[in-house]
């Protein structure tokens, strides 16, 4: 890193994972780091301290700094809505589908990149809206349960938990959450994203099971089951917006 002391962005490096921040030099007497709800990081630190020295605080600062943006991040806001008419695109897996309505006993198919919709009144946008909705619902538990089966695969203190604790529930502002008594609650919504941020959700609420907090521990649980949780969860936070 260089040896400025201007403000500016800089990158604490901890092996391999990186994490960008913002450095602010400012008349204080410590150095404070703050971790913000959009998930970014910012440093306000005393005139003249060597902008290294803050990144190397910065480094052992990063157990708490994840646990801050794991605490944010279940309040994120889900994907705008949509308005439901033709040619608009909707998320199956993470890819773009255009929808195709047309007039027709109630149906929906997934043909090529197109979402063909058949509905008695085509231009009545609650019940183009239903009928993508129940699809969905009726897709993400095989597409959960598949996921969760890679998931105990991979980690023999999972393996003891059964596809049927998962449950669909819709959540305004959550992808996913956990019971005391063991059960997986997984947004219907969370099958439009990317298999890898599937897996990570599902990943997050499974190490909840052994871990309620976002201790060192849980994050050491996490990284086993998803090593690429924190590009994982970058990308969920910005798919379909």
């Amino acid at each position: 890193m260089s040896g400025s002391r201007s403000n500016g962005i800089r990158r604490a490096l901890d092996g391999h994972r990186p994490l960008t921040y913002a450095l602010r030099f400012a008349r204080t007497t410590r150095l404070s780091i703050s971790v913000h709800p959009d998930l970014s990081v910012s440093a306000i630190a005393p005139l003249g301290v060597d902008p290294e020295a803050v990144d190397e605080r910065v480094r052992r600062r990063l157990p708490w700094i994840t646990r801050q943006q794991l605490r944010f991040e279940q309040y994120h806001p889900l994907p705008v809505p949509r308005r439901y008419v033709g040619g608009e695109t909707h998320l199956y897996l993470g890819r773009q589908y255009r929808l195709r309505i047309r007039r027709g006993p109630d149906s929906v198919r997934l043909l090529g990149s197109y979402f063909w919709i058949y509905c008695e009144r085509p231009t009545t946008r609650r019940q183009v809206k239903q009928l993508l909705d129940q699809w969905y619902h009726w897709h993400a538990p095989e597409v959960f349960a598949r996921r969760l089966a890679g998931l105990q695969a991979r980690a023999a203190w999972i393996r003891g938990v059964s596809p049927a604790i998962l449950r669909l529930r819709s959540m305004s502002h959550r992808w996913g959450s956990c019971t005391p008594a063991g059960h997986v609650l997984l947004n219907p919504e969370l099958v439009k994203a990317p298999l890898s941020c599937i897996d990570y959700v599902l990943a997050h609420e499974l190490c909840h099971l052994h871990a309620m907090d976002h201790s060192p521990r849980f994050l050491r649980l996490l990284r086993a089951l998803v090593p690429q949780w924190e590009q994982a969860r970058q990308r969920l936070n910005t798919f379909g917006r």
